[in-house]
Order: C-alpha cells, then sequence, then structure tokens
C-alpha cells in the first residue's frame, strides 16, 4: 500500500490543479477504460491488435497500476487511509476464516 500512496503523491503534484473530487472520479473512468481497453486487446475482441500489436503484460500491469493510483488518490483526498487497511485486513481475515485462502 505504500507504494500506492506514493503513487498518489506523485501524482498530485504531477497534476496540482486536478486534485479536485470530480476531478479524480473523471480520471479514474478514464484509466478503467484504458484497462478495458487492453482486455479486449488480449482478448482479440474489436480491432485494437490490429492498431496497436500484440498485447503485453507490461501494458496491462501499467493501466492497472494508473487505476489504482487514482483510486488511492481519491482514498488519500478524503483521508480514509487507515480505515482502507482496515477493510482490507477484514476482509482477508474473513476469507482466511472461510478457507478461501
Amino acid at each position: 500500500m505504500d507504494k500506492l500512496y506514493q503513487l498518489a503523491q506523485g501524482y498530485c503534484k504531477r497534476f496540482p490543479g486536478g486534485a479536485e473530487p470530480f476531478q479524480m472520479a473523471t480520471r479514474l473512468l478514464e484509466e478503467c477504460g484504458e484497462v478495458a481497453s487492453e482486455i479486449n486487446r488480449w482478448e482479440d475482441s474489436g480491432i485494437k491488435r490490429q492498431k496497436r500489436g500484440e498485447p503485453t503484460k507490461e501494458d496491462l500491469a501499467n493501466e492497472i497500476k494508473q487505476a489504482l493510483a487514482a483510486l488511492t488518490q481519491i482514498a488519500v483526498y478524503y483521508n480514509v487511509e487507515d480505515e482502507l487497511e482496515c477493510s482490507i485486513d477484514q476482509s482477508l481475515e474473513l476469507m482466511k476464516k472461510e478457507g478461501l485462502l
């Protein structure tokens, strides 16, 4: 999580005028669209492969990273980092109790 928080800080500095809730939500949606576009490329649906070539793990990972960073910026903006980590911990604990992990 610390690396995601660092990314979020860097993006806030890179885009100082883009740290309002609507702008962050819009950026998140745009990044999710790019993840969907990469999935489209991996699944060879549409014309993405024709335009951009074969999919790569690096491209997909990069788009996922950008979406996670956008989500993390929202968490930082609303100061819910501790609650987010607690929620993740609770979900993992429940999954362990259910034998899923």
